[in-house]
C-alpha cells in the first residue's frame, strides 16, 4: 500500500496497463468468435456448393414431363374455348360475288312475300340494309364476311316478320373504318415489295341498326329472341318510343266520376261488370336497336367452308 502511495505515477500506469490488457482480451475474444462464426457460415455454404455440384442440372426428365403435361392441357382446353367461340358465330363461306348477290336478292323478294302474308309492314325496295349491292356485286375479297354478315341480318329480319309485328321501319349498315397504325418515330419506311403477314385480330364487328314497331308483348318476344340466338350478338343501344304517348283517359262513358259536380249521387250499390271498366293500354311500341355481330378471327381455320350451293351461272 506504501509503495503505492511512494510511487503514484507508477501506480497510474499499472492501472492503465491492466485496463489495456483486459480491453485487449476482449476484443480479441469478440474477433475469435465473430471469426468461428464467419467460418461456420463459410463452411455451411461451401457444403451447400458442392450438393449442388453433385447434383444433376436442372431441368430433369420427370419436369420436363410434367411442364410438357401441363402445355398439352393448356392447349387443350383453348382450343375447348374455340371451339365454342366458333359455335357461336356463322361460318365463312366461300362463295363468289355473283352467287352471293342472287342469293340476296332471293331473300329479299322471299321476304317481301312473307310480309304480305303476315301482314307486317317493310320499307320501300327493302334489301336488308345492303342497298349498294342490288345492281353491282361485292369483291372476291369482301364476300365471304359480307355474306356472314348478311346470314345474322336475315336470321334475324326472317324471325321479327314471323313473329308478326307492325312494321320495319328501316335497318342500317355501319361501316367499319380501317384504322391505320401510324408509322413510329425515327424508323425508317419498308421496301415496296417487303410485307408482312397481317394477323388477324382476336375480336372483329360488324354493326347494324334496325327500327321496328310491334305490341308490348311482342316486343318482350323479339327482345328475347335477339338473346336466346345462337349467333354472338351484343345490343350496343336500345331505344323505345311509345306509339301513344298520351295515357288513356280515366273519365270515360259509364264513370260516376263523370256526374256535374253538386247532383245527387245515386245510392251506393255494388259494383257490377257493367259499372266498372278497366283501363289498359294496348300501344304498340317503336324499337331501335343497335347490334353488335361478334366474330372471332383468331378461332376460324385457314380457308373458309365451302358453299353448299351451286354457283348461279353468270
Amino acid at each position: 500500500m506504501n509503495w503505492f502511495k511512494q510511487n503514484p505515477i507508477a501506480s497510474v500506469l499499472l492501472a492503465l496497463t491492466i485496463l489495456g490488457v483486459g480491453a485487449t482480451s476482449y476484443l480479441a475474444f469478440d474477433a475469435s468468435s465473430r471469426r468461428n462464426e464467419a467460418q461456420a457460415n463459410l463452411d455451411a455454404q461451401l457444403q451447400k456448393l458442392k450438393q449442388f455440384q453433385n447434383q444433376k442440372p436442372f431441368p430433369t426428365d420427370q419436369s420436363l414431363k410434367e411442364v410438357k403435361a401441363s402445355l398439352d392441357e393448356y392447349k387443350a382446353e383453348i382450343g375447348k374455348y374455340r371451339a365454342a367461340l366458333a359455335a357461336m358465330e356463322e361460318p365463312l363461306v366461300s362463295i363468289n360475288p355473283q352467287e352471293f348477290q342472287d342469293e340476296l336478292r332471293k331473300a329479299a323478294d322471299d321476304l317481301r312475300k312473307k310480309a304480305i302474308e303476315k301482314v307486317v309492314l317493310l320499307p320501300d325496295n327493302f334489301f336488308y340494309g345492303l342497298d349498294q349491292y342490288q345492281s353491282t356485286p361485292p369483291s372476291q375479297q369482301e364476300v365471304p364476311e359480307l355474306n356472314r354478315e348478311f346470314r345474322v341480318i336475315q336470321r334475324l329480319t326472317d324471325s321479327l316478320v314471323d313473329l308478326k309485328i307492325d312494321s320495319i321501319g328501316s335497318l342500317v349498315r355501319k361501316e367499319t373504318e380501317k384504322k391505320t397504325s401510324p408509322m413510329p418515330a425515327g424508323q425508317p419506311p419498308k421496301p415496296s415489295g417487303a410485307t408482312e403477314p397481317s394477323k388477324p385480330p382476336a375480336i372483329s364487328s360488324k354493326t347494324f341498326i334496325i327500327t321496328f314497331t310491334a305490341p308490348q308483348e311482342k316486343f318482350l318476344t323479339a327482345f328475347n329472341l335477339i338473346q336466346d340466338t345462337n349467333d354472338f350478338l351484343f345490343i350496343r343501344s336500345l331505344l323505345i318510343d311509345n306509339t301513344s304517348p298520351n295515357p288513356p283517359l280515366k273519365t270515360q262513358a259509364g264513370d260516376p266520376s263523370a256526374l256535374i259536380s253538386g247532383a245527387s249521387l245515386p245510392r251506393a250499390t255494388a259494383p257490377s261488370a257493367e259499372t266498372i271498366q278497366a283501363i289498359l293500354g294496348r300501344e304498340s311500341v317503336t324499337t331501335t336497336l343497335e347490334v353488335e355481330i361478334l366474330n372471332f378471327p383468331d378461332s376460324e381455320s385457314a380457308t373458309p367452308a365451302k358453299s353448299s350451293t351451286t354457283p348461279s351461272p353468270k
